[in-house]
């Protein structure tokens, strides 16, 4: 029996931020990329991950639908099918299940055994439920890659010790300022990075925070960010850069937040400034880094920072392998009995009334995910009477 699913998709590891940003799928191109697919009936399920570390897209359907994805995703992007077949990697069946898995439990990340990843696949698996693209392989995969997420969070001290961009960012402001008091801008402080790294900001003392919202809603905000932290309208953004020693941004704007020349005019005094940007497409024009007194970090710089971070938790990797592998296991046995039941339902019916029911899930709490997929494929051979 073949496991029907694919992964397509890019990540941090060999494409670089840039070619991330080209390929990175907005919620709208989300919509566009399933209607597209639909009406050529090249898949029967979707669940698009986006993030600034990865763009994946996991899929159902015949061996043609890898294809129909990959031209109908470059279409949507606007690149050409060789750049994008020039980056991506491909993964189907048993393969594409375990990336799944991996992914899903932090052990693919940047950094090691992150939680960021566990909220943003059950978002994306959640949009998928809301906007009717699942089927039903992608919900027992789905379900099994968050349940073994959860049990290796539980049950090891990986995502403990792990660190976010936004504790990784906070270290590095805190380094920069020295002990001393300093302005920090957050643009995007309503978003999810923002306010992970105000409250990490707080908890290091570093309490003289701006933030910016697009929508400024402050009796909304209250529940989300520490302090009283002031909310300014995103508009006037370039109004507050003159007191800030250290400015972050972190948006889902497909255009830059700063740009060179407009940071360049609102300086008016020479100091030292840090700029962060932690956006995927990137958020800050790269040529501040030019301007005098100014450094500027990107996604990719934080690959240093969690590379050192991720030695310390390689023991704890071992017993999350082992975590994965039995509930991987667990997922294949399911997707088996799954594909069984629906494509050979009479066959199922019958061993049921013959009573074999409880043998058959006895056998599939017993055998390896590899010999209860033999014991299925012998039993489809079975002619109900």
């Amino acid at each position: 029996m073949e496991f029907g699913i694919y992964c397509i998709g890019i990540n941090y590891k060999k494409v670089p931020l840039a070619v991330r940003g080209m390929a990175a799928v907005t919620e709208p191109e989300r919509h566009s990329l399933w209607r597209r697919l639909s009406e050529e009936r090249a898949v029967e399920g979707m669940v698009a991950l986006s993030t600034c570390n990865r763009t994946e897209l996991y899929f159902c359907g015949g061996k043609e639908s890898v294809l129909k994805t990959e031209r109908v995703l470059a279409q949507l992007k606007r690149i050409t099918k060789e750049t994008l077949l020039g980056h991506i990697y491909v993964y189907a069946g048993e393969q594409a299940l375990r990336h799944l898995f991996v992914v899903c439990c932090g052990l693919d990340s940047m950094i090691l055994g992150e939680d960021e990843i566990l909220r943003q696949v059950r978002e994306s698996y959640g949009a998928a439920l809301r906007e009717k693209t699942d089927c039903r392989m992608i919900n027992i995969a789905f379900q099994g890659a968050l349940h073994c997420a959860k049990c290796i969070k539980t049950d090891t001290l990986l995502s403990k010790t792990s660190v976010s961009y936004g504790t990784l960012a906070a270290n590095q402001i805190e380094a920069f300022l020295g002990g001393k008091e300093g302005g920090v801008l957050i643009v995007g402080i309503t978003g999810r990075m923002g306010q992970i790294l105000a409250k990490n900001l707080y908890s290091k003392g570093i309490r003289r925070i701006t933030g910016t919202s697009r929508s400024h809603k402050a009796a909304d905000l209250e529940a989300f960010l520490p302090g009283d932290i002031p909310i300014v309208d995103y508009l006037n953004r370039y109004d507050y850069l003159e007191d800030a020693d250290v400015v972050v941004s972190a948006t889902a704007s497909p255009h830059y937040t700063f740009t060179s020349e407009k940071v360049r005019a609102s300086f008016r005094t020479q100091k030292q400034r840090l700029f962060l940007d932690l956006a995927v497409p990137r958020d800050l024009d790269t040529e501040i880094a030019g301007l005098s007194g100014c450094r500027l970090f990107d996604i990719d710089d934080f690959q240093k920072m969690a590379e050192a971070n991720n030695v310390a938790k390689l023991k704890e990797a071992d017993k999350a392998e082992q975590i994965l592998s039995e509930k991987l296991d667990e997922t294949k046995k399911n997707i088996c009995i799954s594909e069984f039941a629906a494509s050979g339902s009479k066959r199922f019916l019958c061993l049921k009334e013959k009573k074999f029911g409880s043998v058959f899930y006895l056998l599939k709490e017993r055998l390896s995910g590899s010999q209860f997929q033999a014991l299925v494929e012998a039993m489809e051979t079975i002619e109900p009477r």
